[in-house]
C-alpha cells in the first residue's frame, strides 16, 4: 500500500516538475523574444552567415519554437566592414545545422523568407539610388558551406511584376579587398536602373500580372561567369494608352552580354517576333525583328518617337529589320538599321495609297529609303530618298494622275501649274524627279527632272502630248526642250474649216521667276493655231486673237515674256505664215486673207498684227492692225488691184462687168462696231463699167435724156478716184472723179458704212458736144448735177438744178474728157 502511493507521488512529483519546466522554458522563451536573444548570439549568427560570403547586420533574434530563430531587420551588405548595403529584409528564419550545434557550433545552413520585404537599393555604393521594393517574398536560401549559396523557389513581387528566382552561387570571398567607397556606377547597375525606370511607365491587370522567372549560377566574383536564364510571360502590357497582348521573351545573360533568344508579342493588328543581344560593358547591341504591329502608334507610345505628320496608316504593317546599336555617353541609343517595311491603307496628305513599301537603312540619324513604291489602284510613284533631317532628298519615278500631286505643293508656285491641268479620258502621266526639301523650311526645295502627259487640257486647251525638261524650285519654274502637241478635235477653226486633228509645237524654254511673276518663254515654234498656243500663257490675250481665223495652223515662231499679273508687262513676238488662207471680218463681212504672213507683238493688252501680207479679192494686202485692249482696235491696210466682182460679191453687190480696185485706209473702230469707226484713205477703180454698178449704173438712162442721145448715157467709164475720210461710221469724200470718153464726172457724198446707205451729188461736164450748151451759166456752162440717195444696192438718182462745186471739183470739172466720141448714135 505504501509502495503504491509512492509510485503515485512520484508521478505527481514528476509532472510537476515537467510543467514546471514547460511554464519555466515558456517564460524563458516570452523573455527572450520579448527582450531578443543576447547580443552575443547576433554577433555569432553574424560571424558565421559572413563566412558564406554575406555580410550582415541583424537589429533583433527571436526563437520559435519547431521552427528555428528568427532574425528581424536584416542588412545585408557587399563587404566586411558594413560600408556598401545591398538589400533590407524585415524578418527571415534562420536554420543551423544541428549536429553541430549540439557540439556547440553555430553553423547556418538555410535561410527562410516567407511573406517577407525586401529593399534591393540599384547601386550598393550609392545610399541615393533607386531601389528595388520586393513585396511578398518567399523562398529559401541554402547554404551548404564552402561559399555556395543556393535559392529555391524565391518568389516576390516587383513593380507588380511576379517574379520567380531560383539561384547556384558562390559567394564572395573572406580575404578578398573591400571595394572602394567611390566607384562608377557598374554597367549592371545602370542597365538595372534603367529597366526599373522602364517599369514604372507601364500598366498591366493587377489580377494577372506578368511573371518573370530568373536562373543564375556562377561565381559572384567573376562577373563574367555568372550566367542568367529568364524567362518573361504577360498577358497584356499597356504604355501611354498602347496595348501588346501575349508578350513572351526568353533571354540569357553571360557576363556582360544579355541575348533575347525569343520575343513575341502581339497587339490589334498583328505581332511581333525578334531577337536580340546587348553587351552591357560595350554598351552596344544587336538585333533582328519581324512585326506586322501598329508602328507609328507602337513607336510612339513605348519609345516615344512622333509617327510622321501627315501620315495615317489604315491597313496592315510589316516589317522586317536587323541592325545594331551603341548607346553613346548620354544614354541615347545610335542605331543601324537596315530591312523592308511594307504598309497598307497609307494616306500622306489626304491622299490615299493602297500600299507603301521600301527598303531602308538607318545610320547616324539618316534614313535611306530604296525600291520606295507608293501604290495606287491609277498608279504608283517608285524610287529612293535619303533623309538627313530637316532635308530629305528624293529620286523619284511616277506614272500618278496630277491631282494626285497636288496635295504635295499646296502653297507653293508649282500648285497653281497643276491646278491649271484637268485630264481626259485616257490621261497619262510620267514623271522623274530628283532633287530634294527641307521639312522646316517650305521655301527650301529643288528638282529636276522630266515629265510627260497625255490626254490633258491646260487652262481648257486640249494636249494630246506635253513633254519637257524641267528645274524646279521656289524660285523658279524652268521648262526647257518641250514638245507639245494640241488636240484639236473640238476646235472651232478645225470644225468650220476641216482642218487637222492635231498640231506640234517645240518650245526651248519657258521659264517662270517667282520674285518678278514673269513667264518667260523662248524660241516657241510649230504649225499650230495662235490663239490655244498664246492660252497656256495668257488666256485673256488668246481671246483676242480668236479673230484671225487661219483655215490651216499657220507657222509660227515666236517667244518673249508674259505678265502674269495685272501690271501690263506682256512682251511677246509672234511671226506667222500660212499656205493656207486665213479669214478676217471687216466691215461687217468675212475676208478671205490667201497666204497670210505677218508678225504678231503682245504688249500688255496690246495686240499688234504688223507686217500683215496676204492675196485677197485676187490681189495683193498689205496691212497693219492694232488692237489696244477694251474693244480699242486701229488698221491700215493698203491694196492693189482687188478684183470688184469678188469685192462686189462679199459686201453683197451685183455688177455686170470686171474691174479692179487699188487703194488704202487707215481706221479705228471700238469693240468692232461700224457705228464707231474713223479712219481716211483713197480708191481706185480700175477697168471697170462704172456705170453698170449699182450706185452709178440707174444714172445712165438719166445722162441720156438729160443730153438727148442714148449712146452718151451709156458710155463706159472705165476708172474712177476719190479720197475719203470716216467718222463715227460714215465715209464723206468730196474729190470723186471719173470720165468717159464724152464726159467729165466730180462728186461729193458720204456712205453710212453700217446701215449701207448713201447721199452722193454726181456734177458731170458735157462740153464739146457738137457745141451743144445747155446751160449758160459761167464759168459752168455745159455742165449738169445729179443726185443719188438710198441704200447702195438701189439707189435712187436724179437730175437737179446745177450748184457750184466745191473748189476740189472745179479743176476736175474744167478737165477735157480723155476720149471723142461719134454724136448721133443711137
Amino acid at each position: 500500500m505504501y509502495h503504491f502511493h509512492l509510485a503515485r507521488n512520484l508521478r505527481s512529483l514528476a509532472f510537476l516538475l515537467v510543467a514546471a519546466a514547460l511554464v519555466t522554458a515558456c517564460g524563458l522563451l516570452w523573455w527572450a523574444n520579448r527582450t531578443g536573444l543576447p547580443e552575443s548570439w547576433r554577433t555569432v549568427i553574424e560571424r558565421e552567415i559572413s563566412k558564406k560570403g554575406v555580410h550582415v547586420k541583424i537589429a533583433r533574434l527571436s526563437y520559435l519554437p519547431l521552427r528555428g530563430v528568427i532574425a528581424s531587420k536584416v542588412r545585408v551588405f557587399s563587404d566586411p566592414a558594413h560600408r556598401h548595403e545591398v538589400s533590407r529584409v524585415e524578418s527571415v528564419l534562420l536554420d543551423f545545422d544541428k549536429p553541430k550545434l549540439a557540439r556547440g557550433i553555430i553553423d547556418i545552413v538555410k535561410i527562410e523568407l516567407k511573406d517577407a520585404q525586401l529593399t534591393l537599393p540599384i547601386d550598393p555604393r550609392d545610399p541615393q539610388s533607386p531601389s528595388l521594393d520586393v513585396i511578398g517574398a518567399n523562398g529559401t536560401l541554402f547554404m551548404p558551406g564552402r561559399r555556395r549559396l543556393e535559392i529555391r523557389n524565391a518568389r516576390g513581387r516587383i513593380e507588380g511584376i511576379e517574379v520567380a528566382l531560383d539561384a547556384r552561387l558562390i559567394g564572395y570571398r573572406q580575404d578578398g579587398e573591400p571595394p572602394p567607397d567611390k566607384v562608377p556606377m557598374m554597367p549592371y547597375h545602370e542597365t538595372l536602373a534603367r529597366i526599373m525606370e522602364e517599369l514604372g511607365r507601364w500598366q498591366f491587370d493587377p489580377h494577372q500580372p506578368p511573371e518573370l522567372r530568373i536562373s543564375v549560377e556562377g561565381n559572384v566574383n567573376d562577373p563574367a561567369s555568372i550566367s542568367a536564364k529568364l524567362a518573361l510571360h504577360a498577358k497584356s502590357l499597356e504604355k501611354n494608352h498602347h496595348t501588346l497582348d501575349d508578350i513572351a521573351a526568353e533571354a540569357e545573360i553571360i557576363g556582360d552580354l544579355i541575348t533575347v533568344t525569343s520575343l513575341h508579342a502581339t497587339d490589334s493588328r498583328g505581332s511581333l517576333d525578334g531577337h536580340f543581344d546587348y553587351d552591357i560593358g560595350d554598351r552596344e547591341g544587336r538585333f533582328d525583328v519581324r512585326s506586322s504591329l501598329e508602328i507609328p502608334r507602337l513607336l510612339e507610345a513605348w519609345l516615344g518617337v512622333p509617327p510622321p505628320r501627315e501620315v495615317i496608316i489604315g491597313g496592315g504593317q510589316t516589317i522586317e529589320a536587323a541592325g545594331d546599336f551603341r548607346l553613346d555617353k548620354d544614354r541615347i541609343p545610335q542605331f543601324r538599321v537596315t530591312g523592308h517595311a511594307r504598309c497598307d491603307s497609307v494616306r500622306i496628305r489626304d491622299v490615299l495609297f493602297t500600299t507603301a513599301q521600301s527598303a531602308f537603312s538607318w545610320r547616324d540619324g539618316e534614313l535611306f529609303l530604296r525600291d520606295l513604291r507608293l501604290i495606287r489602284p491609277d498608279g504608283e510613284a517608285s524610287g529612293k530618298a535619303m533623309i538627313q533631317w530637316p532635308l530629305v532628298r528624293l529620286a523619284l519615278e511616277t506614272n500618278l494622275p496630277i491631282p494626285v500631286g497636288r496635295p504635295f505643293f499646296v502653297g507653293q508656285q508649282l500648285e497653281e501649274v497643276l491646278n491649271d491641268f484637268t485630264e481626259r479620258k485616257g490621261a497619262e502621266v510620267k514623271v522623274t524627279l530628283e532633287g530634294g526639301f527641307s521639312a522646316t523650311d517650305p521655301k527650301a526645295w529643288a528638282y529636276t527632272g522630266a515629265a510627260r502627259v497625255k490626254n490633258v487640257n491646260y487652262k481648257g486647251v486640249p494636249v494630246n502630248l506635253a513633254e519637257c525638261r524641267m528645274a524646279l524650285s521656289h524660285h523658279e519654274l524652268d521648262f526647257t526642250a518641250g514638245n507639245v502637241i494640241f488636240n484639236y478635235q473640238n476646235y472651232p477653226l478645225r470644225e468650220a474649216f476641216n482642218g487637222p486633228k492635231q498640231g506640234t509645237v517645240k518650245v526651248a524654254r519657258v521659264r517662270y521667276d517667282a520674285a518678278s511673276k514673269i513667264v518667260d518663254v523662248e524660241d516657241v515654234a510649230g504649225a499650230v493655231w495662235a490663239a490655244p498656243l498664246v492660252r497656256l500663257f495668257a488666256p485673256k490675250l488668246a481671246d483676242s486673237l480668236e479673230i484671225y481665223r487661219f483655215h490651216r495652223p499657220p507657222e509660227l515662231r515666236g517667244g518673249g515674256a508674259v505678265d502674269i499679273t495685272a501690271a501690263g508687262r506682256t512682251a511677246l513676238n509672234i511671226s506667222f505664215s500660212s499656205e493656207a488662207p486665213a479669214d478676217y471680218r471687216f466691215l461687217g463681212e468675212n475676208l478671205t486673207l490667201e497666204k497670210p504672213v505677218g508678225k504678231v507683238a503682245i504688249r500688255g493688252e496690246r495686240v499688234t498684227v504688223d507686217g500683215l501680207r496676204c492675196n485677197v479679192f485676187d490681189g495683193p494686202v498689205a496691212a497693219r492692225f492694232d488692237d489696244r485692249g477694251k474693244g480699242k482696235l486701229e488698221g491700215e491696210l493698203s491694196w492693189t488691184k482687188l478684183s470688184l466682182p469678188a469685192l462686189a460679191s462679199t459686201y453683197g453687190f451685183q455688177i455686170k462687168s470686171g474691174g479692179n480696185v487699188t487703194g488704202r485706209i487707215e481706221f479705228a473702230l471700238t469693240d468692232g462696231q461700224v457705228s464707231t469707226m474713223a479712219g481716211e484713205g483713197l480708191l481706185a477703180l480700175n477697168k471697170m463699167e462704172l456705170f453698170s454698178v449699182p450706185i452709178f449704173g440707174p444714172l445712165s438712162p438719166l445722162i441720156s435724156g438729160v443730153l438727148n442721145n442714148r449712146s452718151l448715157g451709156f458710155q463706159q467709164a472705165k476708172s474712177a478716184f476719190f479720197t475719203f475720210r470716216i467718222k463715227d461710221g460714215i465715209l464723206s469724200s468730196r474729190d470723186f472723179r471719173t470720165t468717159t470718153p464724152s464726159l467729165v464726172f466730180a462728186g461729193d457724198g458720204m456712205v453710212d458704212l453700217q446701215e449701207l446707205t448713201f447721199d452722193m451729188t454726181l456734177r458731170m461736164n458735157a462740153r464739146g458736144l457738137l457745141g451743144l450748151i445747155t446751160l449758160p451759166l459761167r464759168p459752168f456752162y455745159g455742165m449738169f448735177q445729179f443726185r443719188g440717195t438710198g441704200p447702195l444696192k438701189n439707189p435712187k438718182w436724179e437730175n437737179v438744178m446745177f450748184t457750184t462745186p466745191p473748189e476740189e471739183q472745179q479743176q476736175i470739172l474744167r478737165s477735157t474728157p480723155k476720149a471723142k466720141v461719134v454724136v448721133g448714135e443711137e
